[in-house]
C-alpha cells in the first residue's frame, strides 16, 4: 500500500496557485458594541396609490423583524449597485423650424363690471385634484398633488336688474262687502256637510241577480205553425176575469123576524152601468141620513156655570199650572241610556202638544241628570263645555246647563237661545254703604225660550236644578220650579243680560240700568232671609215678604212692626197647585214676659194674604233673631188644614213641629 509524503503548508499554497492572488491575514477582535448600519438612500416614489394584494409577498419581513438573518450579531451588507453600467440617454428631439407667421390675437377681455360673481358658500372640487395616497408600509403620511379646476361660472348668465316700475299692477283689493260675502259662502258650503259615524255592524245586503229579459213576442201575422213557445204561452194564460160582485143585500131581507114561509125577494141580476168621470159624484142617500136632533138628545147637556177662576186661567199662569205630566215623563230617561241628543229631544217632547210643556220636560230632565260641578267651581278650574260633553259627563256649571237646554230644545223644534250676563247667585253680596258701583261684568248664563202664545220666557235651568253651599262646598240637588215659572220682571231682579234687548219685561220698560240692577230695590240694605224651598212648596212669593229687609230696628219699643206675606198669584190653590191644605203660620219671638222667654204669635189670613202687627218690645233685644214658621205637625199628625183659632188654643198644650220660612235680625 503506497503512502503519501507529507507536504508543508508552503508547498500546498504553491500547488494551489493562490500565492499571487490573495493573502490571508488575521483580523483582531473588536470589543466595540455593534451598531445598525445606516440605511441606503430611499428613492422618491411617484404619487400613485400602492396596490395591495391579499397574497403573500416574499420581499417583506414578518412582523417588525428586519430583513435577512443575522450572522454572529451582524446584519448582511446592503445591496451593491453596479456602477460599471451606464444609462443610455434618450434620442435628441429634432430641431424646431423657425416660423415667420404672426401669433393669433387673443379674444377681447370682458369688462369686470359686466360679469359679477356672487359669493358662494359651496366648494366645487375637481376630480383631478385632492387625491390623497397612503404609502404602503409607512406610518400613514400622505402627499397630495392637486390643481384647481377651471371656473364653472363661464357660461352662467345673471338675472336682469330689478326694476320695480316694470312690475305688473296688483289686483284690486277686496271690499269689506266682498270679504263678508265670501265668508258667508264658505260657511254655507260647510253647512251642507254632515258628519257620519261608522258602525262596526255592517248589514250584509244580498244582491240577487236580475232575471234575463224575455225576448219580444213575435207578431201573430208571422206565425204560420204553432211552436213550442206558443204552447208555453198558452199554458201561462191568465184565468178569465171574474164578473163584479153582486150588490150587498140587507140582512133584513133574509127573513129576520119574518115567517119561515116568507122568502126574500129576488134581487135584480142586471149589473149597474159603469159611471164615467163626466157623470159627477153619486147622489147622497137621504133616507140613511142620521137625525141630528136625536143624536143631541142622547148627549149630556153642558153646564151653564162658568169654571172656577183657578181652572179658567191656570193654563195662562205658569205659577199655578199643573206640570205633573211633563215632570214625571222627564224622569223616565236617565242620562246613561241616552244614545244621542236627537233621540232624547224626540222622546221628551213627543207626548205633549203644548210648547210650554215641552220646555218644562227639558227643564226637569236637566234637574234629574245633570249635577253642578262644585269641585271645578270652587277650585277655579271651570273649562268651556259643549252639549255633547255635558251629556257625556253629567257635570256642568251655568254655561253647560244653558247650552244643553238650547241644544235639546232646538232639536225638538223649539225656539231657544243662550243669554249671558250677570247673576246674583252664589258668592254675590250686596253693596255696602259708601261702596262705589262696580263696572258691569258677566258671571252667569241662562235661557230664553218661546212658549205658548209666542211669548218669550226667561228660565234658569242651572238654578232650577239645585243650589250651592260655598261654605261647605256642597251641591244640594232640588227641583226649584220657580226659576221656570216666575215672571220676566221678577227674573230681572237677579239676572242682568249683556244684550240689553233681552230683558223681555212686561211692565212697559224695555230695560233697566246697571246701577238700578246692582243696587237693587232695597239699596244697600240686606234683604230678608227666605228659605225658598218652603216658600216655593207653599206658593209664597219671596219678593212679597215684609219686612223686606233683614235687619229690624227695635230701638223704639212702642213701635209697631208689620209682618205680611202672600201667595205668588191671586188664583193659587194649595190643593191643586201645592201639596195640600195650607199650614198655619206663626212668628217666634224673644218676649221676656212670655213663658220661658219664647212667644209664638199666630198670623191672621184670608186664604191669600197673611199679616201680623207686633210691638217692638215683644220681639226681643238687639242681636237676637226672630223666625217665621209653619206648624207642620201637632202631636205627630199633619198640621195642614188647622184653623187659626184652633192653633191658638193648642199652643203650649200640644207638641208641635215647625218648618222655617223666613228670618230677621233685631238691631
Amino acid at each position: 500500500m503506497a503512502t503519501d509524503t507529507p507536504q508543508s503548508i508552503q508547498a500546498r499554497i504553491l500547488q494551489l496557485g493562490l500565492n499571487d492572488k490573495a493573502s490571508i491575514t488575521a483580523t483582531p477582535y473588536d470589543n466595540r458594541p455593534l451598531s445598525r448600519p445606516s440605511p441606503a438612500p430611499r428613492r422618491q416614489t411617484a404619487n400613485l396609490p400602492t396596490t395591495l394584494s391579499n397574497g403573500h409577498d416574499d420581499s417583506h419581513g414578518i412582523g417588525n423583524e428586519p430583513n435577512g438573518i443575522m450572522h454572529n450579531g451582524t446584519l448582511p451588507p446592503p445591496a451593491i449597485t453596479r456602477t460599471g453600467q451606464k444609462k443610455i440617454p434618450p434620442p435628441a428631439l429634432p430641431p424646431r423650424k423657425q416660423s415667420f407667421q404672426p401669433s393669433p390675437a387673443l379674444p377681447p377681455r370682458r369688462p369686470s363690471d359686466v360679469l359679477q360673481r356672487r359669493d358662494s358658500t359651496e366648494s366645487i372640487s375637481s376630480t383631478i385634484s385632492a387625491i390623497s395616497m397612503v404609502s404602503n408600509g409607512t406610518n400613514g403620511t400622505t402627499r397630495t398633488n392637486g390643481s384647481r379646476a377651471p371656473s364653472m361660472d363661464a357660461g352662467r348668465k345673471l338675472a336682469p336688474v330689478f326694476d320695480q316700475a316694470t312690475l305688473p299692477p296688483l289686483p284690486p283689493k277686496r271690499t269689506p262687502e266682498q270679504v263678508e260675502k265670501r265668508y258667508h259662502d264658505i260657511e254655507r258650503s260647510k253647512m251642507g256637510l254632515k258628519a257620519t259615524k261608522s258602525t262596526p255592524r255592517v248589514t250584509t245586503v244580498e244582491i240577487k241577480p236580475t232575471p234575463p229579459t224575455l225576448p219580444s213576442r213575435p207578431s201573430q201575422r208571422l206565425q204560420q205553425t204553432p211552436s213550442r213557445r206558443d204552447s208555453v204561452e198558452a199554458v201561462r194564460k191568465l184565468p178569465p176575469e171574474e164578473p163584479p160582485p153582486m150588490p150587498i143585500r140587507s140582512a133584513l131581507s133574509f127573513g129576520m123576524n119574518k115567517r119561515d114561509s116568507e122568502h126574500p125577494k129576488e134581487v135584480n141580476e142586471s149589473l149597474p152601468k159603469a159611471r164615467t168621470a163626466t157623470d159627477g159624484p153619486p147622489p147622497v142617500p137621504l133616507s140613511s141620513k142620521p137625525d141630528l136632533s136625536a143624536l143631541l138628545a142622547t148627549k149630556p147637556k153642558p153646564s151653564l156655570q162658568p169654571l172656577p177662576p183657578s181652572q179658567a186661567i191656570s193654563s195662562a199662569c205658569l205659577c199655578c199650572r199643573d206640570f205633573s205630566a211633563p215632570d214625571s215623563h222627564a224622569a223616565k230617561f236617565p242620562r246613561e241610556s241616552v244614545p244621542s241628543l236627537d233621540w232624547l229631544a224626540t222622546q221628551l217632547v213627543s207626548p205633549f202638544t203644548s210648547v210650554t210643556d215641552q220646555a218644562r220636560a227639558i227643564f226637569t230632565w236637566l234637574h234629574h241628570n245633570i249635577a253642578y260641578d262644585i269641585v271645578a267651581f270652587c277650585n277655579n278650574a271651570v273649562k268651556p263645555s259643549t252639549p255633547a260633553n255635558t251629556l257625556a259627563t253629567g257635570l256642568a256649571v251655568c254655561e253647560g246647563y244653558a247650552g244643553l237646554f238650547t241644544a235639546i230644545a232646538s232639536k225638538a223644534g223649539l225656539e231657544s237661545f243662550v243669554v249671558s250676563g250677570h247673576g246674583k247667585g252664589a258668592g254675590f253680596s250686596p253693596l255696602q254703604s259708601g261702596q262705589p258701583i262696580p263696572a258691569e261684568y258677566s258671571t252667569h248664563a241662562w235661557n230664553a225660550v218661546k212658549i205658548d202664545e209666542g211669548e218669550w220666557k226667561l228660565i234658569d235651568s242651572c238654578w232650577g236644578a239645585g243650589s250651592v253651599c260655598l261654605r261647605d262646598r256642597v251641591y244640594n240637588k232640588r227641583l226649584a220650579s220657580r226659576h221656570f215659572t216666575m215672571g220676566n220682571n221678577e227674573f230681572g231682579l237677579r239676572h242682568f243680560p249683556t244684550n240689553k234687548s233681552l230683558f223681555y219685561r212686561t211692565d212697559g220698560r224695555a230695560q233697566i240700568s246697571w246701577e238700578e240692577y246692582i243696587v237693587g230695590p232695597l239699596g244697600t240694605a240686606r234683604p230678608v232671609r227666605v228659605y225658598e224651598g218652603v216658600a216655593e212648596e207653599e206658593g209664597i212669593a219671596e219678593t212679597k215678604v215684609l219686612p223686606s229687609t233683614y235687619h229690624i230696628p227695635v230701638s223704639n219699643l212702642n213701635a209697631i212692626i208689620h209682618f205680611q206675606f202672600e201667595t205668588v198669584c191671586g188664583h193659587w190653590d194649595p190643593v191643586s197647585s201645592g201639596s195640600g191644605k195650607p199650614y198655619v203660620y206663626i212668628l217666634a219671638t224673644h218676649n221676656k214676659d212670655a213663658r220661658r222667654g219664647k212667644e209664638f204669635i199666630v198670623f191672621d189670613t184670608d186664604g191669600r194674604t197673611w199679616w201680623l202687627d207686633v210691638e217692638a218690645r215683644r220681639l226681643g233685644e238687639k242681636g237676637q233673631t226672630i223666625s217665621l214658621f209653619t206648624v207642620e205637625t201637632v202631636d205627630g199628625k199633619s198640621g195642614r188644614g188647622i184653623g187659626v183659632e184652633e192653633c191658638k188654643s193648642m199652643i203650649g198644650r200640644k207638641a208641635m213641629h215647625f218648618g222655617g220660612l223666613a228670618a230677621w235680625e233685631l238691631v
